[in-house]
């Protein structure tokens, strides 16, 4: 009886020690650049910070691939807002926190051929609530080496402020990379 006791005890003791299945781990990494105006001449155009989530698998620890764009910040981009007929247009600044859900995917290969196996290009778009715009952009490694980097385009057509001005937009595209 004791000896039945003491090998039920070591088989509780060893499932307890053995960790379950492990799951990926996920890192959230923030990016931030300078958005420029695209076109000529390029002007001050505010700053763009997004924040990504970063999983890996379970049996390749230290590689980290993007996964989700889970918040935008806009921080002082200028906006021109043309307001109702018989109002003039006026210039402001807008500075906001959008959350969001976007599935960042793989980028397909230029031209269709097979990918390199140092590829690292990953892509994502999206349109806001709330007010009518797109961000589109991509996440990669030169040469599929060092660190992470980030470009692509911002673009408001079309917001209105609560008890403010209204028919606001970029004017164009804001660039950051």
């Amino acid at each position: 009886m004791r000896r039945a006791l003491i090998i039920g005890f070591a088989s509780v003791l060893t499932v307890a020690l053995i960790p379950p299945a492990a799951q990926g781990a996920s890192q959230v990494r923030h990016f931030q650049r300078n958005l420029v105006q695209v076109g000529a001449p390029p002007m001050d155009g505010g700053q763009i910070g997004l924040d990504v989530v970063f999983k890996n698998k379970s049996g390749s620890p230290r590689k980290f691939t993007p996964r989700q764009l889970i918040a935008v910040d806009i921080e002082n981009v200028p906006i021109t807002c043309t307001n109702s007929p018989g109002q003039p247009s006026t210039a402001t600044t807008l500075t906001t926190t959008v959350q969001t859900q976007v599935k960042v995917s793989k980028q397909p290969p230029p031209g269709g051929n097979k990918p390199k196996s140092t590829r690292y290009s990953f892509q994502f778009a999206t349109s806001f609530t709330g007010f009518t715009g797109t961000l589109t952009g991509k996440l990669f490694k030169r040469q599929g080496r060092g660190p992470v980097l980030a470009n692509g385009v911002l673009t408001i057509d079309h917001l209105d402020f609560p008890g403010g001005p209204t028919n606001c937009s970029t004017m164009g595209p804001r660039a950051w990379g």
